[in-house]
């Protein structure tokens, strides 16, 4: 579990590589190294706040209208079943798994799946967060892209496919470590939110170095990495 998260994070990590690099993702330094102020009258970034609208409206009724024929609605219901306190609760242990004690699932006979929903136990696996995260990074990212006056609007459709790809190659590598494992069977909705949380940490390093510059970033990037290996390795040692 915990070799599989290493390589989920090298690969989400792996696409925050250009914030570092001359004329990327990097943010122009000012004064004393301290990130150079954002202009938002800026042409190029109104046109990338424009497209990054376009590109969540546009994901949000293409899931709504395609991805019935691939999943049943009763079982999307259940992973995104959620509420504030589930979604507080998953925050403080996607990011600091440390002192959370008890990684059981509680099951429930009566439920889809046998197991209670998100909202009634954190343990469970949901769709909510990593959808959310995965569309602020894609967002953030070309955002970042305007303030750089190197935006195009393929920036969000690339910056999205290689995510999915990512996150397609993570779910068949755990899918296949717990077939020859002879591990328990999980659904594949499971694991998509597994990969998924990566990006939980990912927007949270994107975001400290678009504000705070890279003497912050790389210590969040440490330490959101130790994390998210910690929590796929005591969730998938529970599942």
């Amino acid at each position: 579990g915990g070799g599989m998260q290493g390589g989920g994070m090298q690969g989400g990590g792996g696409m925050q590589q250009p914030m570092h690099q001359q004329g990327g993702m990097g943010v122009a330094p000012g004064p004393g190294g301290v990130p150079a102020p954002i202009d938002i009258n800026n042409p190029m970034f109104q046109m990338a706040a424009s497209s990054g609208v376009q590109f969540f409206d546009s994901g949000h009724k293409m899931l709504q209208s395609n991805v019935q024929q691939y999943v049943s609605m009763n079982l999307l219901r259940y992973y995104f079943s959620v509420d504030t306190p589930y979604v507080l609760s998953k925050l403080r242990i996607l990011l600091w798994p440390f002192t959370h004690k008890d990684w059981k699932r509680a099951k429930d006979e009566g439920s889809l799946n046998g197991y209670l929903t998100p909202r009634h136990d954190v343990n469970a696996p949901d769709l909510y967060l990593p959808v959310m995260a995965f569309v602020t990074f894609v967002v953030s990212f070309g955002l970042h892209q305007g303030w750089n006056d190197s935006f195009t609007p393929e920036v969000l459709g690339k910056t999205a496919s290689s995510g999915i790809g990512i996150i397609c190659f993570e779910v068949v590598l755990l899918k296949l470590g717990f077939y020859l494992l002879d591990g328990p069977p999980n659904r594949f909705l499971d694991f998509f939110c597994y990969s998924g949380y990566k990006y939980v940490g990912i927007v949270l390093n994107t975001l400290t170095f678009i504000a705070l510059g890279r003497s912050f970033h790389y210590p969040l990037v440490l330490i959101t990495g130790i994390a998210m290996a910690w929590f796929m390795f005591k969730t998938l040692a529970n599942a």
